[in-house]
């Protein structure tokens, strides 16, 4: 039986992710800071292994700062300890403030870059060598692909999720031939969740985190590295893989939400990629 870590798992995506692995056999470390519920921050990890257990899965709760190193570290060595191995991790957990550059307090943004990229580097660090040393795994980032017109009007928020999916093409390069691959997801139209909830924002707008979780377990499904390195779409890579039929992810069963992401992006590739840089010792 495989096993999955999913960071960030307390509700939204990230309990939808921990459900959808559960329900296909995969033995679950549902890892989120949240322990005490609240009507800030409803859903706690433990709420969510019992709903996995309940439905006859395999679900461990483990506390994880994710602004805390040895919170990461313990995490993914609890998960390993507990099942043995770990097939697939996904970072999901997120720090969100859309402002302008001038509006975003310093203070902030160091919690968006702890939460968002520190985190997702740090995972990602600890679990690559109990990876590498397996010859198999799938690493999952909830990241963006790279585009200007994603940077308006949050290019704060937008500098620590960047960074996140300049790991994932970065990293690819490291993970060639080994058996492990890393890609980034993110979703084509808002997803519903407690944020979009609370601001009351109308069903029509929007598409079930369902969406989000199949095209998360398609990946991690996948047997070969041609994912390896991708900032991928969930519609579009759901597409890729031959689903037609959108409905079933509407919030609203009548009105098909507007798409907020492009339809095509731009390639980072050069001409010299494939030539070595001038410097390739350490400085």
């Amino acid at each position: 039986m495989k096993s999955a870590l999913v960071i960030g798992a307390t509700r939204g995506i990230g309990k939808q992710i921990a459900l959808k692995f559960a329900e296909n056999g995969y033995k679950v470390c549902v890892a989120a800071k949240t322990t005490e519920h609240s009507d800030k921050l409803p859903g706690t990890i433990f709420d969510v292994a019992k709903e996995i257990k309940d439905k006859g899965g395999d679900a461990k709760p483990v506390k994880c700062n994710v602004r805390k190193e040895d919170d990461i570290a313990s995490t993914v060595q609890e998960c390993i300890d507990t099942y043995g191995s770990l097939d697939v991790a996904v970072y999901n957990a997120g720090a969100v403030l859309w402002n302008s550059v001038i509006e975003t307090p310093l203070k902030r943004w160091d919690l968006m870059n702890e939460v968002n990229a520190r985190g997702a580097f740090c995972m990602v660090q600890n679990i690559l060598p109990h990876m590498l040393e397996r010859k198999k795994g799938r690493l999952i980032l909830v990241a963006p692909p790279i585009y200007n017109r994603f940077f308006k009007g949050k290019t704060p928020y937008s500098m620590t999720k960047v960074a996140m999916t300049v790991l994932v093409h970065g990293l690819a390069n490291e993970l060639t031939g080994t058996g492990v691959s890393i890609s980034a997801l993110w979703p084509a139209t808002v997803i519903e969740s407690h944020v979009t909830q609370v601001r009351n924002l109308a069903p029509a707008y929007m598409r079930k985190p369902t969406i989000f979780a199949d095209a998360c377990f398609q990946i991690a499904e996948e047997t070969t590295e041609k994912l390896n390195g991708l900032a991928l779409i969930d519609e579009d890579y759901l597409r890729s893989e031959g689903v037609t039929d959108f409905t079933k992810y509407r919030c609203d069963p009548q009105q098909e939400p507007d798409r907020m992401m492009p339809i095509k992006f731009p390639t980072l590739l050069v001409q010299e990629e494939m030539n070595d840089p001038p410097v390739t010792s350490k400085l």
